[in-house]
């Protein structure tokens, strides 16, 4: 096998496959949507897409490397002036002046630099609004009890309206994300079985910035909530805790993601 062909070709191959995932992530929202809606696109989801798109990057690392290593040579005779090394050249020069105009415009947010991401974001805002966004994040994570007390939704009726609309449930315990899996239909779609008018609650519907550090003492303070109720709520789910654990700690001990253990303290004030 000819290695500088093998790895030029592989190069081009995969330059091109991560160039659709680029334009694919451009345009699609984050994975708090499309998790919600079971979006996939060519028959991968969001966190597929991420996945291709940080792995054929590498790879394609990987060989531009090689493929300069085999293309030294005239890499050095660009860098030479009258048969003499010199990397400054003019070429060099606005080669690197090109990057790094891209790499600092991006970073400080400038023109035309910002318009391009701005674009990206507002298309990405687009498709929230046209897919769907849920009630609050990392819902679809939530058990079906604990969302409908979040929702302010009757838990015998939501079971009524499911079985009615030939949904099967296991028990109220299991995920939205798990029923609906096991449904083949999205989060979004039982939302929309279930959901009837609902009220809001004093707790912010998503985590607030700076709750990791602090301790459900403290919580329960800040935000007048009943410490009582959560204690016992995370107990019913095999949770344990105290009054002066942090709140970060408590997620990452019984493996939860933040924004779950406060869907869980949102579920507790409902009761």
């Amino acid at each position: 096998m000819k290695y500088q062909r093998f790895v030029s070709l592989t190069a081009m191959l995969s330059f091109v496959v991560l160039a659709i995932s680029s334009v694919v992530l451009y345009f699609i929202p984050d994975r708090r949507v499309t998790s919600w809606t079971d979006w996939t696109f060519l028959g991968l989801d969001k966190q597929q897409w991420d996945n291709l798109h940080i792995n054929l990057g590498i790879l394609f690392l990987v060989m531009i490397i090689w493929h300069i290593y085999y293309n030294w040579k005239p890499i050095k005779n660009y860098l030479k002036v009258k048969k003499e090394l010199k990397i400054f050249t003019k070429e060099f020069n606005v080669a690197l002046v090109l990057t790094a105009l891209f790499v600092i415009g991006t970073v400080t947010m400038t023109l035309p630099f910002s318009f391009l991401v701005n674009i990206g974001n507002g298309i990405k805002a687009m498709n929230a609004l046209d897919i769907g966004n849920p009630p609050f994040g990392y819902a679809e994570y939530t058990t079906l009890e604990d969302f409908c007390l979040i929702t302010s939704l009757d838990i015998e009726e939501a079971k009524r309206k499911l079985k009615d609309n030939g949904i099967k449930i296991d028990s109220t315990k299991d995920t939205l994300k798990a029923i609906a899996s096991g449904n083949h239909i999205s989060p979004k779609k039982i939302f929309t079985i279930i959901k009837n008018r609902s009220t809001k609650v004093d707790l912010p519907s998503e985590i607030p910035v700076g709750i990791a550090h602090k301790s459900l003492r403290e919580l329960s303070q800040e935000y007048k909530m009943d410490l009582t109720k959560f204690l016992r709520h995370l107990k019913y789910y095999g949770i344990k805790a105290t009054p002066d654990a942090k709140f970060k700690k408590i997620a990452k001990k019984n493996n939860l993601h933040p924004a779950q253990l406060y869907n869980l303290l949102l579920a507790s004030q409902m009761k």
